[in-house]
Parts: C-alpha cells; structure tokens; sequence
C-alpha cells in the first residue's frame, strides 16, 4: 500500500496558529525521514476547522525542506480560484518540488466559504469541470483560448508548465455517485473522504468500476485513495483514549461550518450525497458513546497496530491501494502525533499488503 500523512491545519483554543503551522509542517517533514510516501495538505478558509487557505504556499515551503516525499493538495477548491491562475500555481509548484506533486481537486462543499467567495455553490459543479478542462489544456505547448460558461479569454500561453507530463496526476475528490461515475467516464483517480462509513467507500469504488468499464476504458483501473482519520497506540485502550477528544472535536466542528446549506435550508441540488455528513455531524450533537462507537467502527481507525494493519487491509482489499492518515485530526497534541506515525511505520507499514 502506498500510505501519506495529512494536514487540515485544525485549531483548537489552546494554542497560537503559529504553533499549529509549525507543528504540522514539522510533521510533514518526519514523515519523509520515516519513510512515508506522500504528504497531503488541505484548503479550507474562514474558521478554526482549517486555518490552510493557501496550500500552494504551505506545500512550496514543505518542498524546499524534503526531497523525496511525494507532495498532495486534498484538495484545491477550484470553483475559489481562477483556473489558469491555479494553473501556473500548480506547475510552479512542480517545478519547485522537482516533479513531485499529486494533485487532488474538488468543488467544495461548506456553504460559508462560497458565500464569503460569493460563488453560488448551485454553480460548483459545472464550475468544478470547466475549470479543469482549462488547466489541462494550460499545462499542453502552446497558447490557447477558452469562452465558455464561467470563464473567457483569448489566447494565452500559461507558463510555466510542469515537470510531469502530460500532466500533473490529478485527483478527483468525490463523495456522491454522480462524482464517482465522472471522475470514472474520464479515467481520473478517485480521492475519498474522511467522514463515509466503510460501506459507503466501498460502494463508491464499485461504481468507480463500472463506470470505467462502461466507458470504454481498457486500461487497469486508475489508482484510489481512501482518506481516514488514524491513531495508532500502543494498546487499543491507549489509541481510543487519546484519539476520542480529537473525533469528538472534529465533528462538533464540522457540524457547525460544514454543511453544503445554510442552517434551516434543505441541501442545493447536486449535494444530496452530503446526507451522510448531516448524519454523521448530527450524531457529534446525540448520545456521545453511540456516536464514537460509530466512529470507532466504522469510520475512524484508532487501535493497536494489529487492529490498524486489519482496517486498513480491508480497504485495500475493497478497492483502495492508497491511504492519507490523518494522525493530527481534531487538534492532538504534536507528540502524540509524532508517537503515531512512528508506531505506524514501525509495527504497521511492514505488514501492509505490498
């Protein structure tokens, strides 16, 4: 299994946002030095759930500290950013990396942030796709035009362009099934979210499968990467008993920035695959040891390092050869973090499928 570290940048009270910079990029850093494949950084804007509003500039400064990890955004929010300007940021940072940037990209999901942005989320969709059919055709020789929906210009050659060709691999972070058949239709990755029970992975891997098959696509299936918020303890007692505050402040946190509507409004068209997040937030707000028994079961993994290898085996075996553990989840302490990642690599990486 290729296996990567995340970052969201989460800020909890008790601590400046300098530190929490300074943590996880530290944390990024020991993850090259222990042997982890990849490390993924998260955008999110305007409240303590995400203080990483520029990947681009964390993960340029996160590439001139390391030489060999691989360097993911999980996920540039394009309907946010201009695409021929992501464009240039993206093979800038390429460039600067030495060719060593994994690309996921989404269309966003929390209500606030477009509004701030005052981009009509109804619009994140069709946004989302025109704007990465410009940035591929950016990053091809040559000046182009574009007049379509959302954007027009005449032609323009963007430079630079980056290191890897044809392109930069790009990830297509998906939730719904309609996100899972259209990464599928056009042959691109799949990038799984945090918060789907497994069963929902699972499915959403199957119809990944079909989709790519009905499309006409006689290569292997395009690599998948399942994103899961992990603690690995020494015992099973020790994981759960550090790992629970973290769970519990994420959720509460995510129910009360992180829905696709505002508080009182139904879901805007083409979120309806958020349910499961209005689920599995609300439960954060219910009966406390129903929900991180939920959690600890179905979504989050925290446990002994056999009880790890277990889960994460079994996503590999559904479909998902990759995985980002998110050991930093929910604000836990910079030592705790460390502790994990070195058990991982240590007791759980060597017994992985390889």
């Amino acid at each position: 299994m290729n296996v990567g570290v995340f970052s969201l940048m989460q800020w909890p009270h008790d601590r400046s946002a300098a530190r929490v910079y300074g943590d996880e990029i530290t944390q990024a850093v020991e993850a090259e030095r222990l042997g982890y494949d990849r490390a993924w950084f998260a955008e999110h804007h305007f409240s303590r759930y995400g203080i990483d509003p520029a990947i681009h500039l964390t993960v340029a400064n996160v590439a001139a500290r390391t030489s060999r990890i691989r360097l993911g955004t999980a996920v540039t929010v394009l309907p946010f950013l201009p695409p021929i300007r992501a464009a240039e940021e993206l093979a800038t940072l390429d460039i600067l990396s030495g060719g060593r940037i994994d690309w996921g990209v989404g269309r966003g999901y929390q209500r606030h942030e477009f509004d701030a942005f005052e981009v009509d989320i109804t619009e994140s969709r069709s946004r989302f796709e025109e704007a990465l059919d410009i940035i591929f055709r950016a990053w091809q020789d040559g000046p182009f035009e574009h007049h379509g929906r959302h954007w027009s210009f005449d032609a323009v050659d963007v430079l630079p362009k980056p290191i890897q060709q044809p392109r930069i691999p790009t990830y297509i972070a998906a939730i719904s099934p309609a996100s899972c058949r259209w990464a599928a239709t056009n042959g691109l990755p799949l990038l799984a979210d945090q918060f789907s029970p497994f069963e929902r992975l699972a499915d959403g891997r199957k119809i990944y499968e079909e989709a790519f098959r009905r499309a006409g696509h006689a290569r292997p299936l395009p690599e998948a990467v399942a994103l899961r918020q992990v603690f690995v303890g020494r015992t099973r007692e020790e994981a759960r008993e550090i790992a629970i505050p973290g769970l519990l402040w994420y959720y509460r946190m995510l129910a009360k920035v992180g829905s696709p509507a505002r508080h009182g409004e139904e879901l805007p068209e083409t979120y309806e695959a958020y349910k499961v997040f209005t689920m599995v937030s609300g439960m954060a707000e219910g009966t406390e040891d129903d929900f991180v028994d939920f959690l600890l079961d179905e979504v989050a993994v925290a446990g002994d390092a056999s009880e790890v290898t277990d889960r994460l085996t079994a996503l590999h075996d559904v479909g998902y050869p990759s995985v980002i553990c998110w050991m930093n989840f929910g604000g836990l302490h910079h030592d705790d973090t460390l502790a994990s990642m070195r058990r991982f690599i240590d007791d759980v990486a060597p017994e992985l499928p390889r």
